[in-house]
């Protein structure tokens, strides 16, 4: 990917996690929370006295964080302003900053946290270099993406009224979801970067859905959000009708999400 493309791809990614950051936080970090816990519960922790948490979003593992080094220095950075706005009440420094080009002295951080961000970077062999350098020697960098997206059956729903309505994105973001979705590939990237991978397993995600949160998610943020704010009112609110009519009449094992995780430890 050109340079020029990766700027424009990388400043919609933030544009849109600004837009739905409410929504984010709200109704999508409770279910990946507990994901970026495990994670955290195998890091090594002994002498993690700063931190890195890269993509940090609303700073919703910041508390999860700090419960395993209270005294340490954490610092969040991400690259939407919007995110960062809700990570206000997190108790660490935070930063606008772009994974690609760390203002962060070579060696500074004893650890460095990736949660679901990798698959959002244009070059991800080239984050995880850039993570690298800002780590010191034989520091710790603790990575999370999907094996399997976390869907439900409800999601075709929206999909198919959407697609009915003719709702489109009007700002679609690629994601590198396939070059990470197995342990074999994370193994590779983390290794190609410079890293000595440590641990690479799998984490299942099972999580319950109320309707009303579901139809808050989907409203409220990603893609479907996006798709619906570009319909006219009245085509909308129609849309919006169906897909309560239909979701309406779903058993709860069909508001189930389902997915995978790949969790890794790997050493600089």
């Amino acid at each position: 990917m050109a340079p020029g493309d990766a700027e424009t791809v990388i400043a919609r990614v933030a544009m849109n996690y600004t837009a739905s950051a409410d929504g984010y936080a709200k109704f999508w970090s409770p279910v990946i929370r507990p994901l970026g816990r495990r994670l955290l519960e195998g890091l090594p922790w002994d002498g993690a006295s700063r931190i890195l948490d890269v993509g940090t979003g609303t700073g919703v593992l910041v508390e999860d964080v700090l419960s395993f080094a209270p005294a340490a220095r954490v610092v969040g950075i991400d690259r939407s302003f919007g995110m960062l706005a809700r990570a206000t009440g997190a108790r660490v420094r935070l930063a606008a900053m772009d994974t690609m080009k760390l203002g962060i002295r070579t060696g500074t951080f004893d650890m460095a946290v990736m949660a679901f961000v990798l698959f959002h970077v244009p070059d991800p062999s080239g984050a995880l270099a850039e993570v690298k350098r800002v780590l010191r020697r034989r520091g710790i960098l603790g990575l999370t993406t999907w094996a399997e997206p976390a869907v439900t059956p409800a999601d075709q729903i929206w999909d198919e009224e959407l697609e009915r309505c003719g709702a489109r994105d009007p700002s679609p973001q690629p994601s590198n979801h396939e070059a990470m979705n197995t342990p074999e590939k994370v193994g590779d990237l983390l290794s190609t970067a410079g890293f000595t991978p440590r641990r690479v397993w799998i984490e299942p995600l099972a999580y319950q859905w109320e309707v009303s949160e579901f139809t808050g998610l989907r409203t409220g943020f990603g893609p479907s959000r996006r798709r619906l704010d570009g319909l006219e009112a009245g085509k909308r609110a129609a849309c919006l009708d169906r897909i309560t009519e239909r979701m309406s009449r779903l058993p709860l094992k069909d508001l189930q999400c389902r997915g995978t995780a790949i969790c890794s430890t790997a050493e600089a």
